[in-house]
């Protein structure tokens, strides 16, 4: 039932953003609400009309499951950051990460990846854009071994690039 609920409410945030409906344009009121916490970065997004931001986004998903990472020189920024949901953190040339992914691609023999949403945002206050992405991931390695996962990305695109990425990871029980 919980995730039935989480799916439902992802699905009302996707189709808020990809509504094809525009509402008339509206004078909106400046927001009164006092929130129990305020926003260490920032609580002021808004749906992005920019889909080549989720297009980069989703192609290199589909480019790690196909295993051509190789295109990546198209949509990663020339420095890259990526924080991985055990901690560890890596910032490094856009060439040398794809180096560093595919050493990890190399090691299975297949990636399969099932898009649930994204989100297409931009950060008014930060003037940011960022794509989320909820998916699940099924990796089978070489060995025979296969590991299963949801993932939720965070992916900030600075000038057409992905050049940040932030991802959490849940496993599935056996």
């Amino acid at each position: 039932m919980k995730r039935l609920f989480t799916f439902c409410v992802l699905a009302i945030a996707v189709s808020a953003c990809t509504s094809g409906n525009k509402p008339a344009a509206t004078t909106v009121a400046a927001d009164t609400t006092v929130y129990p916490y305020k926003a260490s970065y920032s609580s002021a997004f808004t749906c992005s009309e920019n889909s080549k931001n989720a297009v980069a986004v989703l192609q290199s998903y589909k480019d790690w499951e196909d295993n051509k990472l190789s295109n990546g020189t198209a949509y990663f920024a020339d420095t890259v950051a990526m924080n991985y949901s055990d901690g560890s953190k890596l910032v490094l040339g856009r060439d040398s990460i794809l180096h560093y992914w595919q050493k990890f691609r190399d090691s299975l023999s297949s990636s399969k990846i099932e898009v649930v949403a994204w989100t297409n945002l931009h950060s008014s206050d930060k003037n940011e854009d960022w794509v989320g992405v909820w998916y699940k991931q099924t990796d089978t390695y070489k060995t025979g071994k296969v590991d299963s996962a949801f993932y939720e990305d965070d992916n900030k695109i600075a000038n057409g690039k992905i050049s940040f990425v932030s991802s959490k990871k849940q496993n599935l029980k056996k």
